[in-house]
């Protein structure tokens, strides 16, 4: 069962023209795995995405830390659906007007070289001082993850991966839950959304998150009209919680049947 103060929320939102719905990947469409590419879609929750974004004004958006073509192949979508993904926390997307709208530039010869030396420096510290963590290469940056190890382990190979960001100059540290990404891109996922707003002209917009980074996106969103929802505990400017990834199955099919209840009278 859903809050009582999240079904009012979809409620005063479920016949807003036009309405936008944007959720974060990990922890909210899909639950955690050691291995981050075996992760998948909580059952039901991509062909509920799907509906929504086949009613008449309703726009639905992916927003990730992945990669583009990570995103892709996780979710299972093309970039031909109606579903914008944003990749990179903003820095990619299948929709070009997300970057046009933030007035990003492609990764520069000299931010390539940078991640380079970024990416070889981490896999340095990792190998030598903490072989346990993985090194992710992404289109913007690189990433260290601690998913599944102790936290006796995972807190120093995560504080020395700080530390190498922060002494880099062009560089921006982004924590997560059991990762840390060095990235030489400024975009963020509250930009990109914004960004992408521009385009619609929401009436409403709900976003779903859980991690650090969905932070940038509960900030932004601060219109009498938007539903931020975090999905799990900690400290969070979102107006709404719910528990975990079961009940974003459950608010998105609430939102969808609302929605189409509001549409067909």
């Amino acid at each position: 069962m859903l809050p009582e103060d999240v079904v009012a929320a979809l409620d005063a939102v479920a016949d807003a023209q036009p309405l936008l719905v944007a959720t974060d990947f990990d922890g909210v469409v899909a639950g955690f795995d050691p291995d981050p590419l075996a992760v998948q879609p909580t059952e039901g929750v991509m062909s509920t995405l799907h509906g929504l974004a086949a009613l008449p004004g309703v726009h639905v958006a992916i927003v990730s830390g992945r990669d583009l073509t990570t995103l892709r192949l996780l979710t299972g979508l093309s970039g031909e659906d109606a579903i914008t993904l944003i990749g990179s926390h903003g820095a990619e997307s299948t929709n070009p007007a997300v970057q046009s709208g933030m007035h990003s530039r492609a990764l520069t010869g000299d931010d390539l070289a940078r991640l380079d030396v970024l990416e070889g420096e981490l896999r340095d510290l990792v190998t030598t001082r903490h072989p346990q963590a993985r090194v992710e290469r992404k289109a913007a940056g690189v990433a260290v993850h601690t998913r599944g190890l102790p936290e006796d382990v995972a807190r120093p190979a995560l504080e020395e991966a700080r530390s190498l960001g922060q002494s880099r100059d062009g560089v921006r540290v982004l924590e997560g839950k059991s990762v840390l990404e060095l990235s030489v891109s400024p975009a963020d996922k509250g930009s990109a959304l914004v960004a992408l707003s521009r385009t619609i002209g929401p009436a409403a917009r709900v976003y779903l998150g859980d991690d650090v980074t969905d932070e940038d996106v509960f900030a932004r969103f601060e219109a009498p009209g938007d539903v931020t929802v975090k999905v799990g505990p900690g400290t969070t400017a979102a107006r709404h919680r719910i528990a975990d990834t079961d009940a974003v199955a459950l608010l998105l099919a609430d939102l969808l049947a609302r929605r189409a209840v509001a549409q067909h009278g």
